[in-house]
């Protein structure tokens, strides 16, 4: 597998980068057990390594190990924050929410996208819909559009909608 990890991602991360982890290391990591046992339980809340251990049935080694692997290809951030007897301990989040996964003529590209990316896919559905006409009123904030669909689109839309007397005939 060859590729490039295509992310946005912000915030400090242990070691900087030439270049961006190759899609199919993430993968890898991804691929992994351990690794998506760590960054689910560092997706709620950063998490110590110890904490991270007991959500894991391996040896402290080996999830040292998948920190690692997981920090270099930018998947977890490491950070240090202050216990209750203010004493600094290292933590780990989970830098992302979700992964788009695209296979290309070249190999693969992965696009881990950050918590609070969440309006990346209504603005990638609405960058590919073919708009017959835009309304835009800023006052109000609100953006009224009509869009061409095929016979079959249209279908799709009316069976995830409702029934199509809901609707105007288009």
């Amino acid at each position: 597998m060859s590729g490039k990890l295509s992310n946005g991602m912000t915030g400090a991360v242990r070691n900087s980068y030439e270049d961006e982890p190759a899609a199919s290391d993430v993968l890898d990591a991804l691929g992994d057990e351990c690794s998506r046992v760590i960054l689910s339980a560092a997706a709620s809340e950063p998490m110590t390594a110890k904490e991270l251990t007991e959500h894991c049935d391996v040896s402290p080694a080996t999830v040292y190990r998948r920190i690692n692997t997981l920090l270099d290809n930018e998947l977890l951030v490491e950070s240090f924050e202050f216990d209750a007897d203010s004493a600094r301990q290292k933590v780990y989040r989970t830098t992302f929410e979700h992964v788009e996964v695209d296979v290309t003529e070249s190999g693969f590209e992965v696009t881990p996208h950050q918590y609070g990316d969440g309006p990346y896919h209504l603005l990638q559905l609405l960058s590919e819909m073919p708009f017959k006409h835009i309304d835009v009123d800023p006052g109000e904030n609100e953006l009224n559009v009509s869009i061409g669909l095929t016979d079959d689109l249209f279908e799709r839309f009316l069976a995830l909608w409702g029934d199509r007397n809901q609707y105007p005939n288009p």
